[in-house]
């Protein structure tokens, strides 16, 4: 009885307290208030179109149609930035703030007539719609009315300040853009002091380059790269817009009539891209150094500088750093890895050493790479990694000079009779033959210490090169490693001369 008495005052108690915390704290039992309502929801994927319509009757339609983006009514590319921008901050848009329900003058908010319509259209059909009004007076927001509906509310700026921009800033600036791995040649006419008047290169492989004009030579696979990388990131600060096939006035104003360079790009898999680059343009307070430039509809009879069969319908005025990167010596971009084969392609190498000046190591062996093991000839595998490092060190030599000799002048640089020669094979049968010869002048490292190096050359090649010393170090290393298993098996096969055989055995007697 005084337990359930007990138990009964208790009940009695919590009710009272929580009597008490209803009339006292009414909101710890109020609901969870809502959170920042979500306006919109979808995909980046999914949108497809974007129609913006303002109240002065301007329409701007960017469309995706096969995977690009285009301005519609025009034959503009859309800015992948902006439509990037329009994915990025609609298709999760939340409400910074409500401001009215069931407005009656949203014209007070810069909605209703005085609003940019925009509809956003998804893969599916689904239309998304609002308008974007004035910025609220704190300048951070801006006004927006889902369509249908009454409600405004307040989104931030970065959401919808870009509707009221120009075409132009809907337009891709990048102008000249492609794949560089698709480009199959590169053709410059250039009318610019310190520059060759022409320039050819041709791709001879993945990473293989072969310049033709001004001179015969391997192109750097970079320094081509690079080229092409700044014809590719040409990006527009202004348009102008030719709305009919320029006079040869017009052209002459903007230094198109005679262009400072011609430059064409052929492809692989695409029609070729022609580039003119005029006149200096001003550069309106930006503190850049301008130029106009043009795009022309591809060439004639496979001439990469034949006249025009059509010319773009917009001149663009962009950072003329191109013309920079044409000034430099064409010797720059010589192609300083000569022999010409990837180190893991590389499997065979054989190499044959004389004795040298303070150096009596001398001989000749090959290893094999055989199921990713390299091997000596009587398939013997090899310890350590000398193979691998010699395959790499030669595979990959860099040139550090070029050296300009008559064409046979070989015994001048110990190359009549090479102290090393070294074969590398690849899988595909191929075989380059790198030849050393004797010391070259001597070079010191960044920290003042001498560093030698030695003349070489390439079997088949008329350039003689200087290139560092540690080459004929891991050839060193592998005749070394070469010569000690020759010792033992030389040492072993003495011994088992040594052993005296059985005799043989005594035939059985006759029957």
């Amino acid at each position: 009885m005084k337990a359930f008495r007990g138990t009964l005052i208790a009940a009695v108690l919590l009710i009272l307290v929580g009597v008490a915390l209803l009339v006292l704290r009414p909101a710890v039992f109020a609901p969870a208030p809502e959170g920042p309502k979500r306006l919109f929801t979808f995909e980046k994927h999914e949108l497809v179109k974007v129609d913006v319509r303002r109240p002065d009757g301007t329409q701007i339609a960017l469309v995706e149609k096969d995977g690009e983006w285009r301005i519609d009514g025009t034959d503009f590319v859309a800015g992948r930035s902006m439509v990037n921008r329009v994915k990025h901050q609609i298709h999760d848009l939340t409400a910074r703030a409500s401001v009215v329900e069931g407005a009656q003058a949203p014209e007070l908010y810069g909605l209703g007539a005085n609003a940019v319509r925009v509809t956003l259209t998804l893969r599916d059909g689904q239309e998304l719609a609002f308008e974007a009004g004035d910025p609220n007076p704190s300048a951070v927001s801006y006004y927006i009315r889902p369509v249908p509906g009454d409600a405004i509310y307040t989104v931030k700026k970065a959401a919808v300040d870009y509707y009221s921009l120009t075409l132009d800033e809907f337009r891709e600036r990048r102008f000249a853009s492609f794949d560089g791995d698709d480009v199959s040649g590169v053709f410059v006419k250039a009318d610019v002091p310190g520059a060759p008047a022409r320039l050819e290169i041709r791709r001879a492989g993945e990473t293989q380059w072969e310049m033709t004009a001004p001179t015969q030579m391997a192109a750097n696979d970079d320094q081509v790269r690079r080229l092409l990388g700044r014809i590719s990131a040409l990006k527009a600060s202004r348009f102008i817009e030719v709305q009919a096939a320029p006079t040869p006035e017009a052209l002459a104003s903007w230094g198109l009539a005679t262009p400072r360079v011609d430059l064409t790009l052929r492809f692989e898999s695409r029609g070729p891209l022609r580039l003119l680059v005029g006149a200096d343009a001003p550069d309106e307070g930006t503190n850049e150094e301008l130029a106009y430039m043009m795009l022309l509809d591809g060439e004639a009879a496979g001439d990469p500088f034949a006249p025009p069969s059509k010319l773009d319908d917009t001149v663009y005025v962009a950072r003329r750093g191109l013309l920079d990167e044409l000034k430099q010596d064409p010797s720059a971009m010589r192609n300083r890895r000569v022999v010409r084969m990837a180190a893991a392609d590389v499997v065979a190498v054989d190499a044959t050493l004389k004795a040298r000046d303070g150096e009596p190591l001398q001989g000749a062996h090959g290893v094999r790479l055989l199921a990713e093991q390299w091997v000596w000839a009587d398939g013997v595998p090899v310890p350590g990694s000398t193979p691998e490092r010699v395959a790499q060190m030669v595979s990959e030599l860099e040139v550090e000079q070029f050296i300009d000799a008559p064409e046979g002048d070989l015994v001048k640089y110990g190359l009549g009779a090479p102290v090393a020669t070294v074969t590398l094979s690849d899988r595909e049968g191929a075989s380059r033959v790198v030849q050393l010869g004797a010391l070259g002048p001597v070079d010191k490292d960044p920290e003042g210490n001498p560093r030698p190096r030695r003349y070489a050359r390439v079997e088949g090649d008329s350039a003689i090169y200087l290139i560092d010393e540690r080459v004929i170090r891991v050839v060193d290393d592998l005749i070394r490693e070469g010569n000690r298993k020759a010792e033992r098996d030389a040492e072993k096969a003495e011994r088992l001369e040594r052993i005296p055989s059985a005799p043989a055995p005594e035939p059985p007697p006759a029957p």
